[in-house]
């Protein structure tokens, strides 16, 4: 009994100390993600072994996205170098972690505004002065000047998609809780992360934010919701007057002369034509991670080449082994069974949050309508980029998430 108290003890330390650490760098840096990770682990071993690790149902869904990474593993076209890889773990161990935790609600969320205002702001020294902020040390503070704001940036980030998302999804998240808290600070967290998101210049995240705000009115029916559709209207005016946003939107109307857009179409094309002609087994099960992209690689850059003549656009620009639509991408990988997982974990995430609605109470709304905006924001910019594919986005994602049932159990905001 004294040696699973003690491990208890320590397992809720670590856990603890984890979830600290990934309010700290979840924004920020997806190296000190590992090492929360690894600290967050070894305190659910301890919990598994002290028998203190029980399932829930609101479990269900991250399990899912777990069992799909790893059954795609398994009937990978080199298992063993997939199931070693051990993403299906590593992905979504923040969840696990983070929702057995019994750190104050409060001080976490308090400490993520804080990096997340960091992390906004890496993104808008690096739209504004055209360089990273971690490469200031090498250009020099006197050789810095502004610049108009360019797409490709990304901050602290590695990739100005994974930026733009997260960024997007912190501030539905802030926002909610500022304004069913009624909590200044939050307020600000919020808007520092909307306007960091849009000058990642993602055009899936704008989308994404659209939409997101339209949905509002089926979750949310009160004088506030119409305040807000007023100010997001009034703002999008605004914005749509800036120069860097009618460029991206002009190169969007006129798609087949922009390459990144027919690369996304020829990638399409290549997956669906190599899907029609797998296997009945690979149709079921994949590719395995990341063998897919190599799969339809041949093909898309064929079609590419294709379309690119046609449109009169360079055709020797090259096409990067990826799939950007986390759904195909999934198609690939994982076939219609790991396909069907995901859409089932998306819906159940949805809809459990939505039915929570009705029985929360003030501080339990602004918690589930960030969680719910955020999860349609991340549903539709999937569609342009394999976001849950990337480390840095799943470690965000299933933090929040895990960061939410903390909020939703203690309900000590």
């Amino acid at each position: 009994m004294i040696k699973y108290s003690a491990l208890k003890y320590l397992a809720y330390k670590f856990i603890f100390i984890s979830t600290v650490l990934f309010a700290v760098f979840v924004s920020i840096s997806i190296a000190a993600d590992n090492l929360a990770i690894s600290i967050g682990v070894l305190g659910l071993i301890f919990l598994i072994i002290a028998k203190e690790f029980k399932f829930k149902k609101e479990d269900l869904p991250i399990g899912l996205f777990s069992l799909k990474e790893f059954f795609s593993s398994v009937f990978s076209l080199n298992p063993i170098h997939s199931l070693l890889n051990f993403q299906y773990i590593w992905h979504f161990a923040p969840y696990w972690i983070t929702s057995r935790s019994k750190a104050n609600f409060t001080l976490i969320v308090n400490v993520l505004g804080v990096f997340t205002i960091i992390g906004a702001l890496g993104l808008y020294f690096n739209a504004f002065f055209g360089i990273r902020p971690v490469d200031i040390f090498s250009v020099g503070i006197n050789n810095l000047y502004f610049v108009k704001p360019m797409p490709g940036i990304f901050g602290f980030s590695g990739c100005a998609s994974y930026a733009g998302i997260i960024m997007v999804m912190s501030s539905f998240f802030f926002g909610s809780l500022g304004i069913f808290l009624n909590n200044k600070f939050y307020y600000l967290v919020s808007i520092l992360a909307l306007f960091a998101g849009i000058l990642a210049q993602e055009r899936a995240d704008w989308l994404a934010i659209i939409v997101s705000i339209l949905c509002l009115p089926l979750i949310l029916r009160n004088k506030k919701t119409l305040i807000l559709l007023l100010l997001f209207a009034v703002v999008s005016i605004g914005l749509y007057n800036t120069s860097f946003i009618q460029k991206r939107l002009n190169q969007t109307i006129y798609y087949e002369k922009d390459p990144s857009i027919v690369i996304r179409f020829a990638m399409m094309k290549a997956s669906l034509e190599v899907f029609k002609e797998s296997s009945m087994f690979r149709k079921i099960f994949g590719y395995g991670p990341s063998f897919g992209a190599q799969v339809i690689h041949k093909k898309a850059v064929f079609y590419y080449k294709q379309m690119a003549i046609k449109n009169h656009i360079d055709p020797n620009i090259e096409v990067p082994t990826t799939i950007d639509n986390f759904y195909f991408n999934t198609l690939m990988n994982s076939g219609l069974f790991g396909l069907a997982m995901i859409l089932c974990a998306f819906f159940t995430l949805l809809v459990n949050n939505i039915k929570r609605l009705k029985s929360a109470d003030t501080q339990q709304k602004g918690i589930l309508v960030g969680i719910i905006l955020g999860l349609i924001a991340f549903y539709v910019a999937s569609g342009f980029d394999n976001l849950l594919g990337s480390a840095q986005v799943s470690i965000y994602l299933s933090f929040m998430l895990g960061l939410a049932e903390i909020g939703l159990k203690n309900n000590i905001l």
